[in-house]
């Protein structure tokens, strides 16, 4: 069955289709964008979660306060020790 895109009434129900379908379109590649943005965080976030409780406990092995740097260098030459 063919369709008559030049009777006026036709044309103007095509042309909503046509922008209809195309803003859904983009509404769903948006959409699956925040998607995939939220879940990379969530993935970051439990990767941190995991390693923050990793730190408290070698922090308290180690009986400092916070991780330093600082014993690894040799104070007079600054180079590692």
């Amino acid at each position: 069955m063919g369709v008559d895109l030049e009777h006026e009434p036709i044309h103007d129900l095509a042309r909503r289709v046509i922008r209809l379908a195309e803003e859904t379109q983009h509404a769903a590649q948006v959409l699956e964008r925040r998607l995939e943005a939220m879940e990379r965080r969530d993935g970051a976030v439990g990767k941190a979660d995991r390693i923050l409780p990793v730190a408290a406990r070698m922090r308290a092995a180690l009986g400092q306060d916070k991780l330093s740097t600082d014993s690894l260098c040799d104070p007079d030459t600054g180079l590692p020790a």
